[in-house]
């Protein structure tokens, strides 16, 4: 199918004629039967049913992120993933807001996940290289959105986001700054000028000196126990010049420091493990909260903390940690642990580990037991030795 017929097929089903056809597939998360398929293409066309289908799944996809909005969402199943979550969307559209912005360039727009915040907090223009989704995004906002490459037409808005591809035309993920499409060097350019900017890109990923400059901040965003964002704020937009922040959207939570280096290892394990919030930690925010917790890692570059008493309700470092008391250290071997458990009446047995020091899932069914009190096990490599330590979450 070329460019224009896919738009055609998109924007036909919009039209009050294939209304019936929308309706038809409402709920579906595959393709229907072959027979089904064959009635609908009769009556509506192999291009449009084709876009249906897609549209009908995205939507039932999109009930994840979006809830009940998901239903009048102009979605396919790539821009649903890509796409911010509102929830995440409007923290983001907040510090635009807060920054005074009168006008906002919304750049690689996709489907509209953050146009459609951003256009709450100021007068905004959406931007794609992709026409179909360019067309979704408009009807999604309710604003305007320009077919166009962000890096060769940029807008002149005050201010602006950008929302690079991370994923290649087969589907691939892309890890590199430079192999995101546009590339992030070449956002950086069409930024320049600015009064604020924000560009959005993978939290896995690495950003160097040359792409994270001086004044600039970094934000890794988690929402609902997932690590979802990290953003590189620049200009007006970098509320913390030079630092980094880690944010839980879903819990109003957000906290800002220069990164710091490796935490202090211990030479023991305590009563408690805190585990970190991802955001937290790929923030690089853990050695600060473990100064001032009192804390030490476990083992170097493992990434949870241990002490001899958890954070107090009222330390403002204590949501950032799941918290949880050492019952006993055992040697990590499945018959040891076992026999552990099953002293105790362990029925369900949940297995966490780090670095692959051991098959969580094998574990935990090799672990239960007949019994009906849950437990928890933490597998981990300390050094050139596997440790496991059973333990009870202690109550936040």
């Amino acid at each position: 199918m070329t460019r224009d017929a896919r738009l055609r097929a998109w924007q036909s089903l919009a039209d009050p004629r294939h209304a019936c056809l929308v309706r038809a597939l409402r709920g579906i998360d595959a393709a229907p039967a072959p027979a089904a398929m064959e009635r609908l293409r009769a009556a509506h066309g192999t291009d449009e049913v084709a876009a249906a289908i897609e549209l009908s799944i995205a939507r039932t996809r999109a009930h994840a992120k979006f809830g009940d909005a998901a239903d009048a969402l102009w979605a396919d199943r790539a821009g649903v993933e890509m796409a911010s979550a509102p929830a995440v969307a409007a923290w983001k559209a907040a510090r635009f807001r807060a920054a005074g912005a009168q006008r906002i360039d919304d750049l690689c727009c996709g489907i509209g996940g953050d146009l459609m915040e951003l256009a709450r907090a100021a007068p905004a223009t959406g931007a794609d290289l992709d026409p179909v989704r360019a067309w979704m995004a408009a009807r999604n906002a309710g604003c305007e959105v320009r077919v166009a490459d962000a890096a060769d037409a940029p807008g002149d808005a005050p201010f602006a986001h950008a929302d690079p591809a991370r994923r290649d035309r087969a589907g691939a993920r892309r890890w590199a700054p430079e192999d995101l499409e546009p590339p992030l060097g070449a956002l950086r350019e069409a930024m320049h000028g600015r009064t604020g900017w924000a560009i959005k890109v993978g939290p896995g990923m690495d950003l160097g000196a040359e792409h994270a400059h001086g004044g600039d901040e970094l934000e890794f965003i988690g929402d609902r126990g997932g690590l979802v964002q990290q953003v590189l704020w620049s200009g007006a937009l970098a509320v913390h010049p030079g630092m980094r922040t880690a944010t839980r959207v879903d819990l109003g939570l957000t906290v800002s420091g220069v990164a710091g280096g490796p935490a202090e290892v211990a030479a023991r394990a305590g009563r408690v493990l805190l585990v970190p919030d991802a955001a937290l930690e790929r923030a690089r925010l853990l050695a600060g909260a473990a100064a001032r917790l009192g804390a030490s890692e476990l083992a170097a570059g493992i990434g949870i903390l241990t002490a001899d008493r958890a954070p107090g309700a009222g330390s403002p470092d204590a949501p950032w940690f799941e918290c949880f008391e050492v019952l006993e250290e055992l040697p990590a071997r499945e018959g040891a642990v076992a026999k552990w458990l099953a002293a105790r009446g362990a029925g369900i047995v949940t297995v966490r580990t780090r670095g692959g020091a051991c098959d969580p899932d094998r574990w935990q069914r090799a672990l239960r037991g007949p019994g009906d009190v849950p437990h928890d096990v933490f597998v981990l490599r300390l050094g050139e030795r596997r440790v496991a330590y059973a333990v009870r979450r202690i109550a936040g």
